[in-house]
């Protein structure tokens, strides 16, 4: 009961998983200015460097500056078994907000003193619904028909027909803040910092599964019968992550800016919110206490209220350069570096080695006004094989929901100059997941689509 318990809770775990790249729970997209140019670990301007080069602030230059952008993402998600049924989500993510804010206070001694603050989601992203359910929830609605049979054998069951349907969210809210100090007239930089982060996850499967019961006949009733099933959870996590960076400028035209984030730990504590099963057969005369049996045990399976699990977010080394190669034309690359097989995730971490990002990028200044980028990136999410090729139905339960795989993306963007101090950013991205198809033939595939809008400001 137990395994099964485990299977079935685990059908709906990850549906709320990260909807961009970065790690498997991290988002790397955190502004409108990093969808047009994604190597921004040396970038020196705009306040939304707080993300990706902190140490960077203390060379922006005395002032205030501020950006507030906001992302919507088309999300399709697809997965098809071989010579079978198709399933397809297509939620999008309306609005992925971010705010930075950073003061220079310029000379300080003998270097330059920042400090700055921002508050965004820096994981998970958004919803997913699957209205037809997923490779996953078909199996767990056939793992409930072969359950029955085990329980009792005059209660053996056929599974003939599936319709449940799962949602899943996962947003992780974060507030951080910290300073930055350069030296030696700006060779080198340095950031202490610190987010403190607030995770909020919910699952839910809801709908009918359709069985046949060929004892049932034996007493005069319908062998064919139907389980109604509305299950709905949340879980809650907040836990601080350090922040440092260190940023070199070895001549005046290149940038290069390092930033470790520690891992965060996040212990998840669970709430059941609904959890009603319900069947309209009479197995009384079968065998008694059945129908409560049934229901009862189906249920209980289900619950997951008081349940405490970790699920931390990896520690994460980021490094990149910028090189000024005339005053309109600046490129950049950078890497991400994902310990994803380090951090406390259950046992779930098993299935991951180290993950990593790969970006380039530039910027033209066609006009005074005007600036255009564009960029490509590259992850790497590092799953073992074994995740999606095992015929474990826990693990095949548990990718489903939302299937782990690698990407690339393309962005461009601009932006334009609306008056002195004042700048908005428009642009666009598409990732395209590389798709993957496991040895029990089941294909997953995914395409996000990415408009965002940004304002930077400063004073």
């Amino acid at each position: 009961m137990k395994k099964f318990s485990l299977l079935l809770t685990l059908a709906i775990m990850m549906v709320g998983s990260t909807v961009f790249a970065g790690s498997i729970d991290y988002l790397s997209n955190q502004s409108a200015k990093y969808i047009m140019n994604t190597a921004s670990q040396a970038r020196t301007d705009g306040a939304d460097i707080v993300s990706y080069n902190p140490a960077g602030t203390a060379l922006m230059g005395e002032g205030f500056f501020l950006d507030v952008s906001s992302q919507t993402l088309l999300k399709y998600y697809e997965e098809s078994v071989d010579g079978g049924d198709t399933y397809k989500q297509s939620e999008p993510t309306l609005c992925l907000p971010n705010i930075y804010g950073v003061y220079n206070f310029g000379q300080m001694g003998p270097g330059k003193l920042a400090a700055f603050a921002n508050a965004g989601i820096p994981a998970g992203g958004g919803s997913l619904v699957w209205d037809d359910g997923t490779v996953g929830s078909e199996m767990a609605g056939q793992a409930i028909g072969a359950y029955l049979g085990s329980v009792n054998a005059a209660l053996a069951t056929t599974t003939t027909d599936v319709n449940l349907k799962v949602e899943g969210s996962s947003v992780y809210y974060a507030i951080g803040a910290g300073a930055a100090y350069s030296f030696l007239e700006d060779m080198f930089s340095a950031s202490l910092s610190a987010k403190y982060v607030m995770a909020k996850r919910t699952g839910k499967m809801s709908g009918s599964a359709d069985y046949n019961t060929a004892a049932l006949g034996m007493v005069g009733a319908s062998t064919d019968w139907t389980m109604e099933i509305d299950t709905e959870y949340s879980y809650d996590a907040s836990g601080i992550t350090p922040v440092i960076g260190f940023d070199a400028k070895p001549v005046k035209e290149l940038t290069i800016g390092v930033r470790y984030e520690f891992e965060t730990a996040l212990e998840f504590e669970y709430d059941q919110d609904s959890n009603d099963v319900s069947h309209d057969a009479n197995f009384g005369a079968l065998a008694p206490g059945a129908d409560a049996l049934i229901d009862g045990g189906v249920a209980g399976m289900l619950d997951k209220d008081g349940i405490k699990a970790n699920r931390n977010l990896p520690a994460i080394l980021s490094f990149g350069a910028e090189y000024a190669v005339m005053p309109e034309l600046s490129v950049s690359a950078g890497t991400n570096i994902y310990f994803v097989g380090d951090a406390d995730m259950e046992g779930y971490e098993d299935n991951f080695g180290t993950g990593y990002e790969i970006s380039l990028g530039a910027i033209y200044k066609v006009m005074e006004p005007l600036k255009v980028g564009g960029t490509f990136l590259y992850t790497s999410q590092a799953a073992k094989s074994d995740l999606i090729d095992s015929t474990d139905l826990a693990s095949v339960l548990d990718y489903s929901g939302n299937p782990v795989l690698d990407s690339m993306m393309f962005g461009l963007g601009a932006t334009y100059t609306v008056i002195p101090n004042l700048d908005a950013t428009l642009s666009f991205a598409w990732t395209h997941y590389l798709p993957e198809e496991s040895e029990s033939n089941v294909t997953y595939e995914k395409n996000i689509y990415m408009i965002a809008l940004g304002v930077g400001y400063k004073m």
